[in-house]
């Protein structure tokens, strides 16, 4: 990863009012994109330091995650007969892929960024990633909430694997017992130090069912999830602060991560089109579990996540 530095939160914003609401995002167009602001009638949603930022890198706010979300056993995978180390500057990267740092071209709209990298031969992210391809990003303020889209395309001459996720830090209100979380999958992938073995539990009956809402007090887990409930919503309620953020995605999202550490002032719902450690679980047989999508040639693939407020 790059020298973290002040210069990579110089921000861009926009602000919008769409379905009655007035909403504002920020992203950092020098640190992969990452939004550090949701704010919808003046509440922000996002929990964000620059403080955190600085000393720890492109962590709280909102990080994409590209081309390999989570950890990666070994910082390495195989894929079409040949072996990809995932390194960057002359080091192994083993989480959250390898965009976190790089500086995103953007196009702006009157409800919209789009923030969008070219990668190929001499690019930094080529190094770990050697697929010549265009990853973009787009954050659209729609009603009553916000969509996060993503597209990539396949600009070289063999299929490429790829995976996408984002990992918001939703700010909690003080007493923890006010907030519930609600995961609409049936089943729990089995990890082993947090890296899925491909095997999937059923969620029915154990503390980790979470297709309804479920008050945060006493809850400490970190757990990927599959099976998307096809139609259900997922989400966080803040209960003190009376309000209902609701998240939906399209059908590429097939995997979906729970994150709430017990005693900090947020908690991580995350959606994602395939597991941690996807192209090793996909190399190890469980290549429906693990989600990875190939994209051949001169082809492309895109997916959405929206994120919606309502008053409880």
């Amino acid at each position: 990863m790059a020298e973290i530095s002040e210069a990579m939160l110089v921000e861009e914003r926009l602000k919008c009012s769409k379905g009655g609401r007035d909403m504002e995002i920020a992203i950092l167009p020098k640190a992969g994109a990452h939004l550090v602001s949701y704010a919808v009638d003046g509440v922000e949603l996002l929990h964000f330091s620059r403080e955190e930022f600085l000393a720890e890198g492109p962590t709280t706010g909102c990080f994409v995650m590209f081309p390999t979300p989570c950890r990666l056993t070994g910082s390495k995978y195989s894929f079409d007969g040949r072996e990809v180390p995932q390194r960057k500057g002359g080091e192994d990267v083993f989480i959250h892929g390898l965009i976190r740092d790089e500086t995103f071209a953007i196009e702006r709209g009157d409800d919209y960024l789009e923030a969008s990298i070219e990668i190929g031969p001499g690019h930094a992210v080529y190094e770990g990633y050697p697929f010549a391809c265009l990853f973009a990003v787009r954050y659209q303020i729609i009603d009553a909430g916000l969509q996060v889209s993503f597209r990539f395309e396949n600009r070289g001459d063999r299929t490429a694997p790829f995976g996408f996720g984002v990992h918001p830090y939703w700010k909690l209100d003080a007493a923890r017992g006010d907030n519930a979380v609600k995961v609409p999958c049936d089943y729990t992938m089995e990890l082993v130090d947090l890296i899925p073995t491909g095997a999937l539990e059923a969620v029915e009956g154990t503390p980790l069912d979470l297709r309804d809402w479920t008050a945060l007090e006493g809850v400490d887990i970190d757990n990927a999830f599959f099976g998307r409930v096809a139609g259900a919503t997922g989400g966080l309620e803040r209960r003190g602060a009376g309000l209902r953020l609701n998240i939906d995605a399209s059908p590429e999202l097939t995997h979906m991560i729970a994150y709430a550490p017990g005693g900090e002032p947020f908690v991580c719902v995350e959606n994602l089109t395939c597991s941690p450690d996807a192209p090793n679980v996909y190399a190890a047989g469980h290549q429906k579990e693990s989600g990875l999508v190939a994209v051949a040639p001169g082809q492309g693939h895109t997916g959405w996540i929206t994120w919606t407020i309502e008053n409880l």
